[in-house]
């Protein structure tokens, strides 16, 4: 799965990722981040604050889809990106289309952006890509709204550490996958989720050798990756070999 787009080669959360992940057919999947304008906008962006990925600064929840569409998003990464603009969630979704899966992680804390939930689930029902999309979040009380609000979009539920009672979390919000970071991965957390008939996401390999330790637990599981290209390229040298 494709880490904010393939964002090892282009800017994160902009539709030049998002396009190049799209075309490559070895990538299963594209993740993105979304918040919300200050006038009630839903738009893909991961950071709280501006400064680090665009010419801007500040809270983005203090800005307007106006203000933020002015911003460049692209030259911090590379002067061949400049002038591209941080997209809308309804762009992102006008763009892939249904192509390939997309994993659209609410960046919720609390109630910091008020009708996040309802306002993506109505764009993904707006262009009827309900079976598409799996919402994904931190936080619980984020995916418990979705679950109301839409049952029959899968949820995601991301996890840091090695929590207690995993699966028992998991059930308490239906999610059809948990989304848990590569370094606290293990057998025992393996097994768990896989008895329990839960897709796995690991979050974030780009190191082929990390890969292989998560893969020799035996588990088909779904690797995000900011550089994709790096793993399959090590998956053809073993075939080689």
């Amino acid at each position: 799965m494709a880490h904010r787009g393939w964002s090892g080669i282009a800017p994160e959360n902009t539709l030049s990722s998002i396009k190049l992940a799209l075309e490559e057919p070895k990538i299963h999947a594209i993740e993105i981040d979304i918040q919300l304008t200050k006038d009630g906008v839903p738009i893909v962006f991961h950071d709280k604050i501006l400064d680090r990925t665009t010419n801007g600064t500040g809270a983005l929840k203090n800005k307007t889809l106006a203000e933020l569409k002015a911003l460049d998003a692209g030259s911090w990464f590379d002067e061949q990106f400049a002038g591209e603009e941080i997209p809308t969630l309804e762009e992102v979704l006008q763009l892939v289309n249904g192509q390939k899966p997309l994993y659209i992680e609410l960046k919720q804390v609390g109630d910091l952006y008020l009708g996040l939930e309802l306002k993506t689930i109505e764009l993904i029902r707006r262009y009827g890509l309900e079976d598409q999309c799996s919402l994904i979040s931190f936080d619980h009380k984020s995916l418990q709204t979705c679950m109301k609000i839409a049952p029959e979009i899968s949820r995601t539920l991301v996890m840091m550490g090695s929590p207690l009672l995993l699966a028992e979390q998991v059930n308490e919000i239906q999610a059809t996958s948990v989304s848990m970071y590569a370094e606290y991965i293990d057998q025992l957390m393996i097994d768990s989720l896989v008895r329990n008939g839960t897709e796995i996401v690991i979050w974030t390999v780009d190191d082929p050798a990390e890969a292989d330790r998560i893969a020799s637990y035996g588990a088909d599981v779904l690797f995000t990756s900011n550089r994709p290209d790096q793993l399959w390229t090590r998956e053809a040298a073993m075939v080689q070999v």
